[in-house]
């Protein structure tokens, strides 16, 4: 007997599939029933369930599945109740994101799950169950709100999203190999294509992973795509790694321009061969030079060498290993160690060939959407890459992405705005949107900033004809998508671009110098704390929709009806979201856009014509049409 259905001719024993799947969902829902701390929104168990004690002989189960479904996530309004077995396993089927057809066996009475069906349950609760863990474990590290473990278990969901996707079917030729860290550090490198960041490590992050090459600890895979058999290879993972080897050897491509320059300068004075040789010298020379001392902050701006840590925190033990503490390059050339077995002295590890390697994967036939694809297998995997680090690598050979990332403010500050955007040249206060966001307590861990930056647009902008809700990660991704896909999309073009991101700059500022009307139920934690991320997409969409549709006198709209918003915005409606289920945000999010526009007594279909006027499409018809769909309004 199976999913509650007893059939007299079958004989299901330990040997049907479905039997350690059904096993492994009682284990997650005894495993979820005793969790008592919980997300806001997400309700505990009534009681705690013994794995022996669900029922899966009868329909008792779906009881028991009922009190841990919200652990699930899966953005049922309503969730799932008791309206007979049909509705609910109906219910269930649609938050697995299944069509009936291929989740339910109609062929007995009454119906009972596929196999497939049955194993997109079982992978969902498994998951379900490791991001409860995650949960727990960061309540209990200090300082942490639920807010913040809320938002960040919600966040997990949107990069996870099991199995949801159909991966490309098209082949991918790609090489796995180990090379000597010279090998690596002497490649040709792209080691700032569009979608990376800047430099982002600490010194102390820089020092420990070169303390782990001299301990010989293995490093990680490098990621890297040949782009043509004359461009440099683009590093797609790996960078702040690179980084940290070529600045401690002194080969990063940056630092030798510069002192290749001052050596210009400066004829006779051996500046770059002291570089290379002595740098302590070179130091003293530069400064004597160059009239500039090289701080540590000078080192990280001009990717200079830097030293090894001087202190017992670091990781470098024993006799051959402490000589190397407070140490630059080149004064350990000589020092013998062992690594990998062997020894060898410190500029052998980083110049021969050696026992020592780094494991690199290139792709060498491999679209970008393959290698978002690769990339999901690789986070279900291990790897971890986060949605927006994956998106960046996955979409950035569209000039809308760049834009995006230096709009948002995560794109390397040294390298010019528009050398990686050039329709962002020509847009006034461009710094206003990451100003913002500084503002607003919006950190620049992994992209968030241009996550949220991405969102927003989408909602503005993507139009997805058919009204089914979507995980944010998917609506940025089939906004992206249609960017990429359509070389004829209005988004293609620089002149629109610039349009649009002068636009989202005047929104920006526009939001920011209002802070009078955003209630503190806003924050996380009060007035002047961090804005919770969907208060300021929905507040932001609305105030962007606004100015498109009033550009003249939207400031003056603001001002006559400042205490209306502030009243909305601190009112439980605007100010607060019952839980962290998807369909729940879309909803938090429309309404707080089309509350925005109301309040200003604009017409929401007025300003929805205008920007896709403007930009060829707007996004309002769908976020609203998508909540009205799910509730039947």
């Amino acid at each position: 007997m199976i999913d509650g259905i007893e059939h007299e001719d079958d004989d299901f024993g330990e040997e049907d599939p479905r039997t350690p799947l059904w096993e492994s969902i009682a284990n997650a829902i005894a495993t979820l029933s005793d969790a008592t701390d919980t997300p806001t929104g997400v309700r505990a168990a009534s009681s705690s369930i013994q794995s022996d004690d669900v029922d899966m002989t009868s329909d008792a189960w779906m009881q028991q599945f009922a009190q841990v479904q919200d652990w699930l996530n899966l953005g049922l309004p309503q969730g799932l109740t008791d309206d007979g077995r049909d509705a609910f396993l109906a219910k269930l089927v649609s938050g697995l994101e299944l069509d009936s057809a291929e989740a339910l066996d109609t062929s007995v009475s009454p119906s009972q799950f596929t196999p497939l069906a049955l194993e997109r349950l079982s992978q969902r609760i498994e998951l379900a169950v490791r991001l409860q863990k995650a949960f727990a474990e960061e309540r209990e590290s200090d300082g942490v709100t639920r807010s913040s473990a809320t938002s960040n278990w919600a966040s997990a969901w949107e990069e996870s999203e099991p199995v949801s996707d159909q991966l490309s079917t098209e082949p991918v030729t790609a090489t796995a190999d180990v090379i000597s860290i010279n090998e690596l550090t002497t490649s040709d490198l792209n080691l700032t294509p569009s979608y990376q960041r800047g430099d982002v490590w600490t010194t102390n992050d820089r020092q420990a992973l070169i303390e782990s090459v001299l301990r010989g600890i293995p490093l990680p895979s490098i990621i890297l795509r040949e782009v043509g058999p004359s461009d440099p290879q683009e590093v797609v993972d790996g960078k702040q790694r690179l980084t940290a080897l070529l600045r401690f050897v002194g080969s990063h491509p940056a630092a030798l321009a510069r002192v290749q320059a001052a050596d210009s300068r400066h004829p006779g004075q051996d500046l770059l061969k002291n570089f290379k040789e002595d740098y302590l010298k070179f130091k003293t020379a530069w400064k004597s030079l160059e009239r500039e001392s090289l701080t540590v902050e000078k080192e990280n701006d001009y990717f200079f060498p830097f030293k090894l840590r001087n202190n017992d925190s670091g990781g470098l033990k024993g006799p051959a290993l402490e000589a190397l503490q407070g140490k630059y390059y080149t004064q350990i050339l000589k020092n013998v160690i062992k690594v990998a077995g062997a020894e060898m002295t410190v500029e052998k590890l980083f110049t021969k060939t050696t026992a020592y390697k780094v494991p690199v994967i290139r792709y060498t036939q491999a679209d970008p959407r393959q290698i978002h694809d690769v990339f999901k297998l690789y986070n279900k995997q291990g790897v971890h890459l986060n949605a927006e680090e994956i998106r960046n690598a996955a979409f950035h050979e569209i000039e809308l992405t760049a834009a995006i990332l230096v709009a948002a403010g995560d794109a390397d500050p040294r390298v010019d705005a528009a050398d990686i955007a050039p329709s962002l040249a020509k847009v006034p206060k461009l710094t206003t949107i990451g100003a913002s966001f500084e503002g607003y307590g919006i950190g620049r861990a992994r992209y968030r900033r241009t996550k949220i930056l991405s969102w927003i647009l989408s909602v503005l902008l993507l139009d997805t004809k058919v009204q089914k809700v979507k995980s944010t990660a998917r609506h940025i991704d089939e906004f992206l998508t249609r960017v990429q896909d359509d070389k004829q999309d209005p988004l293609r073009s620089r002149k629109n671009l610039t349009d649009l991101f002068k636009w989202l700059t005047e929104a920006f500022d526009l939001h920011a110098r209002h802070p009078e009307i955003w209630s503190e139920k806003f924050m996380d934690g009060g007035k002047g704390a961090k804005w919770q991320e969907l208060q300021l997409v929905g507040s932001m969409v609305g105030v962007a929709f606004a100015l498109a549709a009033s550009p003249n006198d939207v400031e003056k709209r603001i001002d006559q009806n400042a205490n209306e918003i502030l009243i909305a915005t601190s009112s439980d409606a605007w100010g607060r979201i019952e839980n962290a289920q998807t369909k729940t945000q879309w909803d938090y999010i429309a309404r707080i856009a089309k509350g925005v526009l109301t309040l200003l007594k604009l017409d929401p279909s007025e300003a929805s014509k205008a920007v896709r006027d403007r930009f060829g499409s707007s996004g309002y018809e769908s976020l609203m049409g998508t909540i009205l769909s799910e509730e039947g309004r």
